[in-house]
Order: structure tokens, then C-alpha cells, then sequence
């Protein structure tokens, strides 16, 4: 049609108005509105919620990893009938290692009769001994509950002293330091009880006695010798191969350290498990919001119909009719996936300070739920806005009221 010679200007839409009638469509009806887009708000609010709640946590369990488990490597023999004296000084040379904060040797006894007389007819207990240095029962990190720590004076001056877990202490019945056990036919003197420990569990059933007198209650070959090591933080693998050479350097194979998996790993893997989880979660809400959005999209057309009709009848083209029905759901859509972004970062945040922890959310995965929360509404327009202009416009009117 030659709109120029009937003297006629083609009908046009504005961004501007697209936009403001699209909105008034969308807010006419807030609560059918809502409704439909709890799809998109709930798929967005799952995959911002659970990528912050999977950086949260992640973030947690590597700072724990890091301060314990990541920060130790232990150094022991492949021979346990190596010569003891592979351990003496090894403190003295890991300390001038970059990333060591300190380092001693210890020897598992094994277990010894502990007793509160001298009396051997006295019912005892069993319990594992271990002698470390001042260095090695440092790096252990006893929680005491009573009492001090052992030093290098009662190491290098052979003082009779024990540090008893909590367990054995009950088992023992000593309730506080100061008094006498025997382990064998000596007295040792309770200096401290300890309730926890920050590395190497087995000391949690354990008697701890200063290094020297571990060596001097070793009976047999089957004591176990170890130098225990706390690291900087990332530093543990490094250390743990230059460990034996510094230990050994005469023959560093006779020795070999353990050190645990990078802590960057582990996040890794717990980020990668939960992310695919999300993905799969966010999916399945996002294509019910999808189905969501179109059912009400396709319902509205009927309803509709008479002013469709009126708008063509007024001179609206096709493409008109189309592109505004299809910005409705895209908007529809992106209402849900801004309110669900919101809802996400909430549930992160009130999580996060539940638990003490330092929340960490990513504006790019907000951003991202967003834009295909949008994404969703628009393709759910496609059909409904390809039905709704195919309608006749004289059709489209009868339908009226």
C-alpha cells in the first residue's frame, strides 16, 4: 500500500511508547502478574542463592583446611628400622625453610600402663605415650582445659611432666594438675589437661611427655619417630618436598614427607559439584517459569483479542502487535529474574551472618539470572504474540464485550 499518496503516515511505535504501554499492560493486573513469573523468581533466586551459599561455604572450608589440615606435613621414615638419630636437630634445619613457622620431632612410644600409685596391683589404663619436643606439642596445638604447656626446659632438663587428654585424665581420675602418675614405675608430675587439639587427632587418647623421656621409655624397635611441621598458609607443598633434603640431605630418600592436597583443589571440586547442582535446579525452575509465562501470555490473548482488534483497526501493523506482546513477557520475565536475584542475595546474606560467616556474593551471577530470566520471557512470548497477530482485526472486535 502507497501510504504517500492516499496522503496517509504510516503507523510507527515509539521505543518510548512500547515501553510505557507494555508496563501499563504488565501492572494492570499485579496479582495475575505475580503469579506468573514465580517460575522465573524462584529459578533466578536458586541460582544466585546457591552460587552464593557455594562461594560462602567453599570459603569456609578452605580458610578451616588452610589452618589445619593444610598448614601440617609430617615427615617420617620408609624404614621404620632407620637409625633414631635421622630426627635429632631436625627442627633446627626445617626452621630455616621459607614458609616453616616451626617444626619438632616426635616418637610414639605406644602404650603404657598409667597408674595414680606406685602400687602395681592398682587398676591402670593403657594408654598411647608420646614424647615431643617443645616445638612438636606446638604445632599439635593442645587445648588446655587446667594447668600450662611443657617447654624446652623440661625437655632439655628431663623433667618428669605429662600432659594428659581429657579422656585419659577421667579415665585416670585426675581432675586437676599437680599431681603425681605413674607411667611404668616413675612419677610424672601433671602439668596440664587439654580438651582439643588443632592437628593430630590421636593425641586426643594420649598421654604427651616431653621428647627426651618418649626416648628413654622406648623399650623395642617399634617406635614410631615423626617430625611434625606448621606452615604458612599455601605453603605446605612446597615444604613438603624440600623437607627430606633439609632433613637429610646425605639421603633424602630414606625419608618421606606428607603433605596435604592444595587447598585450591578442594574449592575447586566443591564449587564445581555445586554449581552443576545449581544449573540443573535453576533450569528446571527456569523452564517452568517459561511454561509459566506463556500459558498466561496465551490465556491474555483471548481476553485481549478486543483490543488487538481496535489497535489494527487504528492502524497498528503486525509487527506492532508482536513486538509489544513480546516485550510484555520479556518484561514479566525480567521482573521475576531481578526479584529472584534479590531473594538470592537475601538468603546468602541472612545464611552467611547466621553462621558467623563473611558472604560472598558475585553480581555477575545476579546479572546472569537476570538476563535469562528475561531470555525465558521473551521466547515464551514467541507463539501467544505469532496467535495474537494472525487474528483478524473485524474478528478481533466482534469478540468484543
Amino acid at each position: 500500500m502507497d501510504w504517500r499518496r492516499m496522503g496517509l503516515t504510516p503507523a510507527r511505535l515509539r521505543a518510548g511508547d512500547l515501553l510505557r504501554e507494555s508496563a501499563l499492560s504488565t501492572l494492570r493486573h499485579p496479582g495475575r502478574s505475580l503469579v506468573t513469573v514465580v517460575g522465573t523468581v524462584l529459578g533466578a533466586a536458586a541460582y544466585v542463592s546457591t552460587l552464593g551459599l557455594g562461594a560462602t561455604m567453599s570459603g569456609q572450608v578452605s580458610s578451616v583446611f588452610d589452618a589445619r589440615r593444610a598448614t601440617e606435613v609430617i615427615v617420617q621414615p620408609e624404614d621404620a628400622g632407620l637409625d633414631p638419630s635421622w630426627s635429632a636437630n631436625a627442627g633446627e634445619r626445617l626452621a630455616r625453610l621459607t614458609g616453616v613457622v616451626r617444626a619438632g620431632s616426635r616418637v610414639a612410644v605406644g602404650e603404657r600402663p598409667l597408674r595414680r600409685t606406685l602400687d602395681a596391683s592398682t587398676t591402670g589404663a593403657a594408654v598411647p605415650v608420646i614424647g615431643a619436643d617443645a616445638d612438636a606439642l606446638r604445632v599439635m596445638g593442645p587445648a588446655l582445659t587446667s594447668g600450662r604447656l611443657f617447654d624446652r626446659f623440661h625437655d632439655e632438663r628431663r623433667v618428669p611432666v605429662v600432659l594428659l587428654s581429657a579422656p585419659v585424665a577421667a579415665q585416670l581420675a585426675v581432675t586437676r594438675v599437680g599431681v603425681a602418675v605413674f607411667i611404668g614405675d616413675a612419677a610424672y608430675t601433671v602439668i596440664g589437661i587439654y580438651g582439643d587439639v588443632a592437628r593430630r587427632e590421636e593425641a586426643m587418647a594420649a598421654a604427651i611427655v616431653p621428647h627426651a623421656l618418649g626416648e628413654r621409655l622406648v623399650t623395642d624397635g617399634t617406635a614410631a619417630r615423626d617430625v611434625l611441621i606448621e606452615t604458612a598458609p599455601g605453603a605446605a607443598q612446597v615444604v613438603g618436598r624440600q623437607a627430606p633434603l633439609a632433613v637429610r640431605p646425605e639421603a633424602a630418600g630414606d625419608l618421606r614427607a606428607i603433605a596435604p592436597p592444595d587447598p585450591r583443589t578442594l574449592r575447586r571440586e566443591i564449587e564445581g559439584d555445586l554449581t552443576r547442582s545449581t544449573l540443573v535446579l535453576s533450569l528446571i525452575a527456569l523452564v517452568i517459569g517459561t511454561i509459566s509465562i506463556g500459558n498466561a501470555a496465551t490465556a491474555a490473548i483471548a481476553v485481549r483479542a478486543p483490543e488487538i482488534g481496535l489497535r489494527r483497526a487504528l492502524g497498528a501493523r503486525p509487527r506492532h502487535v508482536f513486538v509489544q506482546l513480546v516485550t510484555e513477557t520479556s518484561l514479566l520475565g525480567a521482573a521475576g529474574g531481578a526479584a529472584g536475584a534479590l531473594l538470592g542475595v537475601l538468603v546468602v546474606s541472612v545464611v552467611a551472618l547466621a553462621n558467623a560467616w563473611t558472604p560472598s556474593i558475585d553480581v555477575r551471577a545476579a546479572l546472569v539470572a537476570c538476563a535469562a530470566s528475561t531470555a525465558a520471557g521473551l521466547l515464551a512470548g514467541l507463539w501467544p504474540a505469532a496467535r495474537a497477530v494472525r487474528i483478524p482485526p473485524v474478528q478481533a472486535l466482534q469478540r468484543g464485550p
